[in-house]
Parts: C-alpha cells; structure tokens; sequence
C-alpha cells in the first residue's frame, strides 16, 4: 500500500482546484469550479486569483470565465514532451499478468495495421508463433477489434480492404456491429479465431486528445478457466484507463 508524503495542503488543494477546470473542460464561472473542487466560492475564488496572478488561469473580462492560460500550456507541454508511452505502460503491463497469469502484449497502429511492439509472458507460459513485430488481423483478433473501433477510418479503410478480399469468410462480417460493440463496451474478445486454443481480451489506451495510442491484450490457453474471463476483463479496463491517466489522455465517459 502506498504511503502519501507529508506536503503542503494549500498546494495540493491548489491543485484540485486546476483539476476541477480541467474535468470542466471548457472557460467556467467561478461558482461552477467551486462546486467542482467541493469548496466555498469564497475559497475557491482566492485559489483562482493566484493561478491568473502566476499566469496559469486567465479571466475574460467580458464573461469573467476562467480557463488555462499560458503557464498551464507551458507545463502541459513539458510533461507531454518526457512522457514514454510505454514506460507508462510496462509496470501496469507486468502487474496484470501477475495477477491474472496470463500473457500480455502490446500494439500499436503501423503501415500494415495492428502490430505487436511488447510481449509479457504469462505463466504457465503459451506457445504461438505470434511475436513482436507480428501484425494482427482487424477483424479476428481483439487487439484488431479495438483498433477497428476507436482509430482513424482514414488509416484502417486500405488495412480493411485488402484483408477481406485476402481472408475471406464464409459469410460478409458486420463491420459496423463490430464497431458498435466495441465501442459500447471499451473492450474485445475472441476465443480461437487468431489462433486455434487461444482466447484473447483487448483494451484502449487514448491520448490527451481521445485518440487511440496503444491496445492492451491479455491472452490464455485453455490452461485458464474461461470463467474467469469476466474478472480480467475487468481488470484489464481498469488498466486500460490507469495507463490512459497516465498519459493524461481521455478516458471515454461512456461506453
């Protein structure tokens, strides 16, 4: 369990009162950042006059909303600048297969289509010829699944194409029920369909912006008992948006 360091309390309470106008998301009066930060007007109203004094909030003088100024960019922009996807990624990566054993990987979107950059193996461990640099398929496995939902239509239409008339089915795939699915629910499965005794979870990572940075995938062999699935699956969203905080990306209010 970890421990808080002793601190300043008028900072840290500063400092909700930065994240209520962030959660806010757009210019606000003063009466709804304080109900954001659970505070007084009055109190809130003192916090805010030191951020517009030190350049890190600003007030029109028209509407007197308060937003983020240029003291706030500033900062945003460094922290963003020495942020390492996957250094963010790597320690909740490797504490989610060692609460559920079960292998994890990593992709992201490259010119082929879904691609796998981390592998973490589980234990017992699976045999498959699946490794980084893999690429995976948009409409059999769950990290294509996700990717098919969440990136950029203008990326995944040539990638789509070409796998349906190489791989073709017996019967058309509802692109658009997938779609729906995943973005419904912030997650996909598969069970054998990328490769026969594997059955596979995949989560979203999102940038600042709701964009679709990484996918998170858990994997297991029939070693692992497929009632199990519901409890990972949670908890595979749970670090799904762990990273996604961490990255300081958007996490989607709703399914």
């Amino acid at each position: 369990m970890t421990t808080k360091r002793k601190g300043i309390q008028s900072v840290e309470i500063g400092m909700g009162v930065l994240d209520a106008l962030v959660r806010l998301g757009r210019p606000s009066t003063l009466t709804e950042i304080a109900k954001a930060s659970e505070m007084s007007v009055s109190q809130a109203h003192r916090y805010l006059a030191s951020f517009v004094n030190t350049g890190f909030l600003r007030q029109d003088p028209a509407t007197t909303l308060y937003d983020l100024h240029s003291g706030a960019l500033r900062l945003g922009l460094a922290a963003m600048a020495r942020l390492d996807v996957f250094e963010q990624a790597s320690k909740i990566a490797q504490e989610l297969v060692d609460a559920t054993g079960r292998t994890l990987q990593l992709a992201v979107w490259a010119d082929l289509g879904p691609t796998i950059v981390r592998w973490y193996p589980g234990s017992p461990p699976i045999y498959t010829t699946l490794t980084i640099g893999s690429r995976l398929p948009l409409t059999q496995s769950a990290t294509g699944k996700v990717f098919l939902a969440f990136q950029n239509e203008t990326f995944v239409s040539d990638v789509l194409q070409r796998e349906l008339v190489r791989d073709r089915t017996d019967g058309p795939i509802d692109i658009d029920a997938i779609r729906r699915q995943v973005r419904r629910e912030l997650i996909a499965g598969v069970d054998g369909t990328t490769v026969p005794g594997l059955r596979a979870l995949a989560g979203p990572v999102f940038n600042l912006q709701g964009q679709l940075v990484l996918v998170v995938s858990v994997i297991a062999s029939q070693a692992f008992k497929a009632d199990e699935d519901p409890a990972v699956r949670g908890q595979l969203l749970d670090a799904c948006r762990e990273i996604t905080h961490r990255l300081g990306g958007r996490w989607p209010e709703t399914a």
